[in-house]
C-alpha cells in the first residue's frame, strides 16, 4: 500500500511539474540533476545557494570540519562577518556542535578557527586548512 501511495504521489508531483514548467526549464533541471548526481556531496553543496554569498568561506568550513580537533565541544570562528547567512552555514557544517562567529570570548573547551590569512598575535597555528587555520590560545 505504501509503495502505491508513494508512486501516486510521485506521479502527481511529476504531472504538476510538467504542467507548470516550460519544456526548456525541465531540460535544464534534468541536465543539472544528472551532472550533480555524479559529484561528491561537498561539491554539490558548494554549488548550492546556501554557499553562494561566499564560496571561499564554504571551502574553509568544509576543510576545517575535516581537520577539526578531537574532543571539540564547540567552535568559535574569527575572521568572518557575523551575519545570519555565515552563522547558518557554519552551524550546518559543525552540527551538532554549537558555533559562534567572532565572539567576545571563547568558552572553555571550544576550538578556534580563523578564516582568512590573519593570525592573532600570540596564538599558535594548530593546523592550516584551505582558507584559514585552527588555532591554539596563547600559553
Amino acid at each position: 500500500m505504501r509503495l502505491r501511495a508513494a508512486a501516486a504521489a510521485a506521479g502527481l508531483l511529476l504531472l504538476l511539474l510538467l504542467v507548470r514548467t516550460s519544456p526548456g526549464e525541465i531540460g535544464r533541471r534534468v541536465t543539472a540533476l544528472a551532472h550533480n548526481a555524479r559529484q561528491e556531496l561537498a561539491v554539490r553543496r558548494a554549488n548550492g545557494t546556501a554557499a553562494a554569498f561566499d564560496r571561499a568561506f564554504f571551502v574553509f568550513l568544509e576543510s576545517a570540519r575535516r581537520r577539526m580537533p578531537l574532543r571539540t565541544t564547540g567552535v568559535a570562528i574569527f575572521g568572518m562577518e557575523p551575519t545570519e547567512q555565515a552563522l547558518y552555514l557554519a552551524s550546518y557544517h559543525f552540527a551538532p556542535l554549537p558555533v559562534l562567529l567572532s565572539p567576545q570570548s571563547v568558552p572553555a573547551g571550544w576550538a578556534v578557527a580563523m578564516y582568512g590569512p590573519a593570525r592573532p598575535e600570540g596564538w599558535r597555528v594548530a593546523a592550516e586548512v584551505p582558507g584559514g587555520a585552527w588555532l591554539e590560545p596563547p600559553r
